[in-house]
């Protein structure tokens, strides 16, 4: 080593935690590609594609909302329609099993985390 240069260092980072907004848009990357392959009827689908939108929505709301327990109460109803859906496909076997599974772990993990900011 030169005596001009600087000692070497190790450098850690944290990587950025992702937000439920994001966790939220996954879920919908997830439920187009369900509903894409989902060999059920149209209204299931259809409500199913609803939900997952809308609590992107709702989430997206939060930076102008003055009361966020209610925007993060109405996510979690998008959520929990999202979750009953997917558990209707599974029953149904629908659609494939391991991308409904995914999504069934992501959404318990959503309304995990927004079940206690739905408090106000």
């Amino acid at each position: 080593m030169h005596e001009d240069s600087p000692p070497p260092f190790v450098v850690f980072r944290t990587p950025r935690s992702r937000s439920s907004y994001d966790r939220a848009l996954e879920l919908v990357g997830q439920v187009h590609d369900i509903v894409g392959a989902a060999t059920t009827r149209f209204y299931l689908k259809d409500r199913l594609d609803r939900a997952a939108t809308g609590l992107v929505f709702e989430l997206g709301r939060l930076a102008s909302s003055t009361q966020k327990w209610k925007t993060y109460r109405r996510a979690q109803e998008h959520a929990a329609d999202v979750a009953t859906v997917l558990d209707i496909l599974v029953h149904q076997k629908a659609a494939p099993l391991g991308d409904l599974e995914k999504a069934r772990a992501l959404v318990r993990q959503l309304l995990g985390e927004l079940d206690p900011l739905t408090r106000g």
